[in-house]
């Protein structure tokens, strides 16, 4: 039997508490540590039983982890991550990359320079379902891709919002809930050239948005519409359709559907939809799938991929490069919602 790498957690909030139950139900990893200053930091650490540890460099004194997570805040990701890829130990990095391009830049730089993996941490790539999606729109079986729609429309509760900073600057669905749904079509459709859209705070009437469309123009030429949304009830998120995680009950619907000029997909609940014989709106269609198993230990899928990295069996699945275009995509939505005007990438 292999052994267990042994990886530590840097922060232990929401998603650093997700990566410690994903390392101890992984067959591949052990917990080496947790880096943490907050107060529950060493009530986690007995929870899991681990060596806690106050800070990076005294972590690094003690001992060299064969990985570390980093899941700190995002302004903190360059000078957490820069640590560790100077002592060439290979990172996974919570998305998104960090808070800014020039920050991200310098991650890749020192990733590279030390010639130590990087993985972003967007783990819905390592869904099996997108999995199959992805393997489906590589071969030719939709014909050349046309156009994609995304939703995500979702109801967030007032207990929420009681939480200020989701209001304000840094809150709203553009910066909470986008950024995964844009990193799905992004991988199966490829790279964008234009981005614009639109927000609304119609609504909540908060300061940032409750609502908002997104149009991207794909390099293939393919295009898509994302839209979201906290204020409208509907059984239609990625959330509520992947079963990834149980605290969101399983609506059995798709977010997203994909079509190109011999047939067209929808997901998570998988169907391929297309003409038996000529293709005409006059004719009846058909729809192929079966009931797809919904796949909940897609961190743990992260986490075993992470292994393979380190063991340098295979490469990262989400480069630092994934990263760095997405937050340019990301930065270009945000700017045009300001101006509503078409920015090119």
């Amino acid at each position: 039997m292999n052994k267990k790498l042994k990886i530590s957690v840097v922060g232990t909030g929401l998603m650093g508490i997700q990566h410690l139950k994903a390392i101890k139900n992984s067959k591949k990893t052990s917990l080496h540590s947790v880096v943490d200053i907050n107060l529950n930091a060493q009530e986690i650490s007995k929870k899991y039983k681990s060596r806690l540890f106050r800070n990076i460099n005294d972590l690094l004194k003690f001992n060299k982890p064969d990985g570390v997570i980093i899941a700190t805040p995002n302004q903190l990701h360059e000078k957490h991550a820069n640590i560790f890829l100077k002592n060439k130990i290979p990172v996974l990095l919570e998305k998104p990359i960090s808070h800014n391009i020039n920050s991200a830049k310098n991650i890749i730089k020192y990733s590279k320079q030390y010639k130590t993996p990087l993985l972003i941490g967007f783990h819905r790539r390592h869904n099996l379902i997108i999995s199959k999606v992805k393997k489906i729109l590589s071969s030719d079986k939709l014909g050349k891709l046309v156009s994609a729609n995304v939703m995500c429309w979702i109801y967030k509760h007032k207990e929420y919002f009681k939480t200020k900073w989701r209001t304000k600057k840094g809150g709203g669905p553009i910066n909470i809930n986008l950024v995964h749904d844009l990193d799905i079509i992004c991988y199966l459709l490829g790279s964008v050239r234009y981005v614009q859209a639109f927000k609304s705070n119609k609504i909540r009437k908060f300061s940032v948005e409750d609502t908002a469309t997104v149009n991207l123009i794909f390099s293939s030429g393919a295009l898509c519409t994302l839209n979201i949304s906290d204020t409208i009830v509907s059984p239609w998120s990625y959330e509520l359709t992947a079963g990834e995680n149980p605290a969101y009950p399983i609506t059995n619907q798709s977010a997203y559907y994909i079509g190109g000029t011999k047939g067209s997909i929808q997901f998570p609940n998988l169907k391929y939809w297309c003409y038996k014989k000529e293709k005409s709106w006059w004719n009846n269609i058909s729809v192929e799938g079966k009931k797809e198993k919904k796949d909940t230990k897609t961190l743990i899928n992260q986490i075993n991929h992470f292994s393979d990295v380190i063991l340098k069996k295979t490469k990262p699945k989400v480069t630092g490069d994934d990263g760095l275009n997405l937050l340019k995509i990301f930065e270009a939505i945000k700017k045009s919602t300001k101006t509503g005007k078409k920015i090119r990438i």
